[in-house]
């Protein structure tokens, strides 16, 4: 068995410095790393901020690799709030995620918004759950503005921490309106903890499923290598990237993640080509480049 090749890959999913919860690195740290070990590219999310600015000034800094940036919709963008989703892919957003620490869903598992069991963001306002359903149980006027948003810019649509009645709602709206680019983002993480069955089918429509290599991790150890290389033989390897949803101190450092990830499924009998189409092709193709 050889070695994983990663050079060229891109990581859509990586937590830097500043945050409110623990970071092993910042901006900069975490973008030398990715260059030290041959990634083009990566993609920073927060929680609690834009990470355009900073993404941007990151990319310029580090000429070695690429840095993108994004929103997520949680409370400190105003929920789900076109006008903060516009703005930032007016700035140069390439992925705007629906909420996560916020949603609805994240605190019927977590029992809170604004953080997790082992994770918390010191915040001291409390605040309701955020659903991309209205009181009728269709999409909302506003998630369906975002979801045009989005389409109209090129970027892509993560589902955050929605549920997965929500995940196939917003499926199906957005990609009836020919959002090209919908990621169903850690599938087997709960939220929204989707069977692979759910994965296939969400593949089918034409969404992408983001495989992250850091649930693999003890905490929060949701993923199961098995189970992901049975994903990638139900779903395809042209419907799937591969990230690492690292920048815990916990974890390894993202970059290190990413190629554990990927070595792990070669060892299980995922090809290099394969791994190359969801840790090159598929992410740059979702970038636009």
């Amino acid at each position: 068995m050889g070695l994983v090749d990663l050079s060229g890959a891109y990581d859509l999913h990586v937590h830097a410095n500043p945050e409110l919860f623990v970071r092993i690195g910042d901006d900069l740290d975490i973008a030398r790393h990715a260059a030290q070990s041959g990634l083009a590219g990566i993609m920073i999310k927060n929680h609690f901020e834009s990470t355009v600015g900073r993404a941007a000034l990151a990319d310029r800094m580090v000429e070695e690799t690429r840095v993108f940036g994004g929103l997520v919709l949680n409370w400190f963008a105003g929920g789900l709030n076109p006008l903060a989703a516009e703005t930032a892919l007016r700035l140069g957003a390439r992925q705007i995620w629906m909420p996560t620490v916020d949603a609805t869903a994240h605190a019927a598992a977590f029992g809170q918004t604004g953080g997790f069991s082992h994770q918390k963001s010191g915040l001291k306002l409390t605040r309701p759950g955020i659903t991309v359903l209205g009181e009728n149980g269709r999409l909302t006027p506003e998630t369906k503005i975002i979801v045009e948003l989005v389409k109209e810019s090129g970027a892509i649509l993560g589902t955050g921490h929605l549920n997965r009645d929500e995940i196939f709602m917003l499926a199906d709206f957005a990609i009836g309106l020919g959002l090209k680019k919908l990621l169903i983002t850690h599938p087997e993480f709960n939220p929204p903890a989707l069977s692979i069955e759910d994965q296939k089918l969400l593949a089918v429509k034409g969404a992408v499923l983001e495989l992250c290599g850091g649930n693999l991790y003890p905490i929060p150890g949701v993923g199961r290598i098995d189970d992901y290389r049975r994903i990638v033989a139900a779903a395809g390897a042209a419907s799937i990237i591969l990230t690492s949803d690292a920048g815990q101190p916990r974890k390894s450092w993202p970059a290190e993640v990413l190629r554990i990830f990927g070595q792990c499924l070669l060892e299980k009998g995922v090809g290099q080509e394969e791994i190359n189409l969801m840790t090159k092709e598929n992410p740059a193709r979702l970038l636009g480049l």
